[in-house]
């Protein structure tokens, strides 16, 4: 098949989504298939690329200040500028698939280039974009925009959801017409050399938390510094990996409950370190106020940590209390303590969910998550042809139909 991959965040730029999607359109050109993506350009980044294999197709937008997090111009401006630098660079070529990540911004692009190269359209729904409680600006917040959100839902041939959570959220809250199933994302093995703790710079004598993943109010990283602030005595030290708006509201707040010298405020770190420094750990602390799915769970539990999250969100469809680690209710700074303390004081219970954790996550290959998607754009151009009677889309060799899940 000959996909094209819509997503406004695509690394370097963004969180997770983007290296979810990144990591789905490389195991699916694994399978012989051609994958071009589309996606937000950044300075020094050129406007077209091959990336591992994938064509990638960047276009300029307004206002984005930084790698980790996108402005709400520059999320307004992906739509015109998509829309108008997508067809100018790929009206030549003949897709059977659009695939776009995030129903917004990314969703209006998607839906409208379906319309104009007229080819069928799977939405990915991720998280923030369907629901986030701590913006203004979302779905659940802003009637207009939940009203554009359900017309992207609508206007897609079908929709993949992350999660069970965000399935469920689509549906009830936002009523969504069109079928939606659960794939859930999947996890790339990191090839990485392991380094000692000394060539890390970390001391070898303390419980090391880790934290990762873009510093943004809905991460909660602030009830992390809370809890550890309550457990003064505990010889624990917290690496914090990211960067984003909230990094001098938390380096502040370290400085003010005298947490400064017992955490390590790291920066966005990039490729094998990420996963030399979560090896390095003993607990991955992310207790956010929701998560869509929440990838970065699996590669801490890949380098076999023991993950302390909240009960909110996408990651309970796998995470499990008492087994993968702990979960606790949002906002329970004085319960997270108590799970931090008992996994600090507990080295063999570490242990007993290191080894459970490093052997579950192989659940989630992300060749089986390629499977999947490719069963599901087989279908829905199958579909797409009989309602149309256009033999010519989707012309490649389609692999048989198979059953892809509800």
């Amino acid at each position: 098949m000959r996909i094209l991959m819509i997503n406004y965040e695509f690394p370097p730029l963004g969180g997770g989504g983007g290296v979810a999607s990144y990591q789905i359109a490389k195991a699916l050109a694994t399978r012989e298939h051609e994958v071009d993506v589309l996606t937000t350009g950044w300075r020094g980044l050129p406007g077209e690329d091959v990336v591992d294999g994938l064509k990638v197709y960047r276009v300029p937008v307004l206002g984005r200040g930084d790698l980790a997090t996108a402005s709400l111009l520059s999320m307004l401006s992906f739509l015109p500028s998509g829309v108008i630098g997508g067809f100018r660079a790929l009206r030549h070529k003949r897709y059977d698939i659009l695939n776009t990540h995030f129903a917004v911004p990314s969703g209006p692009t998607g839906v409208t280039l379906s319309r104009l190269l007229k080819t069928p359209h799977v939405l990915t729904i991720i998280g923030g974009d369907i629901y986030d409680p701590t913006k203004r600006l979302s779905p659940n917040n802003s009637a207009l925009l939940r009203e554009v959100v359900r017309r992207v839902l609508d206007s897609s041939s079908h929709i993949i959801a992350i999660s069970q959570d965000i399935k469920t959220r689509a549906r009830e809250d936002l009523h969504c017409q069109t079928e939606v199933e659960v794939i859930h994302y999947g996890l790339t093995p990191p090839e990485f050399q392991r380094k000692s703790r000394s060539e890390l710079g970390i001391p070898e004598d303390e419980v090391v938390l880790i934290s990762m993943g873009r510093l943004i109010k809905r991460k909660a990283l602030r009830d992390v510094l809370l809890a550890l602030s309550r457990l003064e005595g505990s010889p624990l030290r917290l690496l914090i990996i990211g960067d984003g708006p909230e990094e001098q509201r938390l380096r502040d707040l370290a400085k003010t409950l005298g947490l400064a010298s017992r955490v390590d405020f790291m920066g966005a770190v990039w490729g094998e370190s990420k996963f030399e420094y979560l090896a390095a750990a003993d607990i991955f602390v992310l207790p956010s106020v929701h998560e869509g799915f929440g990838l970065v769970f699996l590669e801490a539990m890949h380098c076999g940590l023991p993950v302390i999250a909240s009960t909110s969100g996408g990651q309970t469809d796998f995470l499990q209390d008492g087994e993968t680690g702990f979960l606790v209710p949002v906002g329970a700074v004085e319960a997270l303590a108590d799970r931090i303390l008992r996994l600090a004081n507990d080295g063999r219970l570490r242990k007993q969910i290191s080894e459970y954790n490093a052997q579950y996550v192989k659940r989630f290959d992300i060749a089986a998550v390629a499977e999947r998607y490719e069963a599901v754009f087989a279908d829905v151009i199958r579909r797409y042809q009989r309602t149309t009677g256009d033999a010519g889309a989707g012309s490649s060799a389609l692999p048989e139909s198979g059953t892809h899940g509800s």
